[in-house]
């Protein structure tokens, strides 16, 4: 009788350096301005991989993207009730067509676990090149399916299917990265090493699929409309580190992320693994226990990691701040004109016949100041370009009222109803002024860059 090997995992934080980085980011990038792109080969193994990492900088307010490459078509099924869904079982009469629907669904609580709420397959927008198309006809990859080696490691399977994702060319399905990598520009690209971590065949493809499309990506192309799309370098490509050498000479990465998302978000891939109770292992359809770790350690595959990424470079196009020279001269021009017309117009008066009257000139200069400077701030993604049509207000109008003997047009004397509306001019600037910089600054918060619908 032939013993079954005893199939081979690599054990998440084996190894960590010393000299390991704590996290994944460019130095000088906050992690809320980061935008971070999860390149993986089937559901649940972003929660396995890389779910205590995606979780931590979700928590920290990062953009993070999960592109999957295929629906996981050939996984073997634990809950009995479910395994008619099984390719190969009895029951089963499809290709794995519908264990994929079902594991999209598992993928997708798991990403709200994870708080990941931007992902998509290969073949889906963005992660589309038209222009490249499928081969295969289908509009996406299909799970390539694996068997075990003679020595316990991942294997490819004898029944692959032709629309299998390693029956792909590589350049074909590195197309459809490219074109996710282009309208995503992460500034960092996270995917398998060339191992693939176990061995699997999806993963060591997957592996050499994204680095590529990120190469490719770096040209220009086309977006899933078949439009023009700028290029996009990724500062730094990341890989899972699968089975730890002390000799590797690569740059490491240690992050010891959310223990707590990555659990939930492995239970939500019921057909595929079992948690312990205590929450310390897990088993996949094998029985196989591993150990669980919200340690995860990574290997730099591409980048420099100690160069710091330009500001230029930390906001996609259309959400990049506007140079300080550019956003000086806009706010500086608009502020002048506003200011200077608002100034002026501050004192006018409506007199009604029954003797009451409507100061609809301060009105109408507080909305033209405040709607200018909030035009200014947004426009530029500048917080301090939103202050400076307020503050060219204040020195309009102080030269007004005090540069020159007899000024008319403001008056700051309290006995008069037109020195009390000059004196109302004052506290509103100041009012416009904070309130523009304040508006704008969480305005910009929540303007980060998402993916195309």
């Amino acid at each position: 009788m032939t013993r079954q090997p005893v199939p081979y995992y690599p054990e998440q934080g084996a190894l960590v350096r010393e000299d390991a980085l704590l996290g994944l980011l460019p130095p000088g990038l906050r992690p809320e301005d980061a935008r971070l792109l999860f390149v993986h080969a089937h559901p649940d193994d972003e929660s396995i991989a890389t779910g205590a990492t995606m979780g931590r900088y979700a928590q920290l307010g990062a953009q993070v993207v999960l592109l999957t490459m295929t629906r996981g078509e050939r996984g073997e099924v634990i809950p009995e009730p479910l395994h008619a869904l099984e390719v190969g079982r009895a029951g089963c009469s499809d290709d794995g067509t519908a264990l994929g629907r079902y594991r999209v669904g598992e993928l997708h609580d798991a990403a709200a676990r994870l708080g990941v709420a931007d992902r998509f397959f290969a073949g889906e927008p963005p992660a589309l090149d038209p222009a490249v198309g499928f081969a295969g006809g289908t509009g996406h990859y299909h799970d390539s399916g694996m068997s075990w080696g003679a020595d316990g490691r991942a294997a490819p399977a004898e029944d692959s299917s032709p629309h299998s994702l390693t029956a792909a060319a590589v350049d074909e399905a590195a197309a459809h990265v490219a074109a996710a990598v282009r309208a995503v520009r992460p500034h960092v690209l996270v995917t398998y090493d060339d191992d693939g971590g176990y061995g699997h065949p999806d993963h060591v493809r997957t592996s050499a699929v994204a680095r590529r499309g990120a190469e490719l990506a770096a040209r220009p192309g086309t977006d899933a409309d078949g439009a023009a799309a700028e290029p996009w370098r990724t500062p730094l490509v990341w890989a899972v580190e699968g089975e730890a050498r002390p000799d590797d000479p690569r740059p490491q990465a240690a992050v010891h992320g959310s223990a707590e998302r990555k659990r939930a978000a492995m239970a939500a891939h019921a057909t595929q693994l079992v948690l312990a109770e205590d929450g310390a292992r897990f088993a996949l359809s094998n029985g196989v226990w591993q150990p669980f770790s919200a340690l995860e350690t990574y290997r730099l595959v591409a980048g420099d990691p100690d160069a710091v990424v330009p500001g230029d470079e930390q906001e996609a196009p259309g959400h990049a701040p506007a140079s300080v020279l550019s956003a000086l001269v806009t706010s500086v021009a608009a502020g002048a004109v506003a200011a200077s017309v608002a100034t002026v117009l501050h004192s006018a008066v409506w007199y009604s016949d029954a003797g009451w009257w409507l100061p609809w000139g301060l009105l109408f200069a507080t909305a033209l100041l405040l709607s200018v400077s909030l035009w200014v701030g947004t426009a530029t993604r500048r917080v301090w370009a939103a202050a400076v049509p307020g503050l060219i207000g204040y020195l309009v109008s102080w030269l007004f009222a005090y540069g020159g003997d007899g000024s008319v047009i403001v008056v700051t004397d309290p006995g008069t109803p037109v020195g009390l509306l000059g004196l109302a001019w004052f506290v509103l600037v100041f009012a416009v002024t904070l309130l523009s910089v304040l508006v704008t600054a969480r305005w910009l918060r929540t303007r980060r860059p998402a993916r195309p619908a």
